[in-house]
């Protein structure tokens, strides 16, 4: 009998010495609601105005499309139409302005590489470059038009450039009207140059048939070219656009109230009269 005591004794303490280690290890086990770290905030995008105004100036890029930016000879600078308007936008920043005079194909490109803050070039609004860009609200209208020599009698329309030799500025609107032209049955020869003056003057110079060019800058190339003309009417309807990188929101909303102020206070039609009077039909 004692023996058998002596064996339930052993057993208890074996079982409460489980127990005791089940509630251990339960305990162990247990899941702490571990305080929540404090979530870091992301980083708040700096605006883009912001940057222009830490590096101190404005980058504009521009081409070459007089009387919008055009090479002076005498003053051996970029000016035109739309430097002064970047000179307006620079101004309400707060900031110089520094002029990159550029192939109108690197514009665009110019932007998404952070080379230049702002394109200001007499760029058509498209869709397609709306993809790549964003644009502040239009600042002018024009349209596309058919110049070609005073003594041509044969072309007065879109229809007449059938096999003929076409001047257009590449990568530009007037490349991209030729061939849909040329998709829609007008089966025309497109040649294609880096400015806008150079397929003019061929043409004047008998090289090409006929130039499709933007209404404004061809109504201003005329006034020193009597040797040209405009037939028929615009054929498209177009805005010209403010563009800046892809994002820069602040920089969109700070140039649509500068085009505002100017429109009220009348600067914009001063420009206007400085660059394109007597550029109406």
């Amino acid at each position: 009998m004692e023996k058998g005591k002596g064996i339930t004794k052993r057993t208890g303490v074996l079982i409460l010495a489980a127990l005791l280690a089940i509630s251990l290890v339960a305990g162990c086990g247990k899941t702490e609601t571990a305080p929540k770290a404090s979530a870091k905030s992301a980083p708040a995008k700096v605006s883009s105005v912001d940057q222009i105004k830490k590096r101190g100036k404005l980058v504009l890029a521009t081409g070459n499309y007089r009387p919008f930016e055009y090479h002076d000879e005498k003053t051996n600078k970029t000016v035109g139409y739309d430097v002064d308007l970047a000179e307006v936008i620079a101004k309400k920043i707060g900031v110089p302005l520094e002029v990159k005079d550029m192939q109108f194909t690197s514009l665009i490109p110019s932007l998404q590489n952070d080379q230049a803050d702002i394109v200001i070039a007499a760029m058509y609004i498209t869709e397609q470059r709306k993809q790549a860009v964003d644009f502040a609200k239009p600042y002018m209208k024009t349209g596309m038009v058919i110049a070609v020599n005073s003594s041509n009698t044969d072309i007065k329309s879109p229809q007449d450039l059938k096999g003929k030799t076409v001047g257009v500025k590449g990568g530009a609107t007037s490349e991209k009207v030729a061939q849909d032209f040329k998709a829609k049955g007008i089966d025309m020869t497109i040649k294609s140059y880096k400015e806008t003056v150079d397929y003019l003057l061929d043409m004047e110079n008998g090289r090409t048939d006929a130039s499709i060019n933007d209404l404004l800058n061809q109504l201003e190339y005329d006034k020193t070219h009597p040797n040209v003309k405009i037939v028929g009417d615009p054929f498209t309807k177009s805005e010209l656009g403010i563009a800046v990188k892809k994002g820069n929101t602040d920089f969109v909303e700070l140039i649509n109230g500068v085009l505002d102020e100017m429109d009220k206070n009348g600067e914009s039609k001063k420009l206007y009269d400085k660059w394109l009077i007597g550029a109406k039909s």
